[in-house]
């Protein structure tokens, strides 16, 4: 279980989220990052692991790094 950063490399917006299964290749899925992901192109978005977590911290770290990034 990790908390990823999805970086915009064209505008340099942070998406911080969870994912119980570690997908290389999910990115996220809000309807911010969705909009994004149309507009920019999913190849100028780049994902980081910043956390691996337990299940039971795994939403109380998330909302951690949001706040630490200013991020949505």
């Amino acid at each position: 279980m990790i908390i990823y950063i999805t970086k915009n490399l064209i505008n340099n917006k942070k998406y911080i989220g969870k994912d119980s299964h570690n997908n290389p290749n999910y990115l996220g899925s809000g309807a911010l990052f969705l909009e994004d992901i149309k507009i920019f192109g999913k190849e100028n978005f780049k994902k980081e692991i910043i956390e691996y977590c337990t299940k039971e911290n795994l939403g109380e770290r998330e909302e951690y790094w949001i706040d630490f990034y200013e991020a949505t």
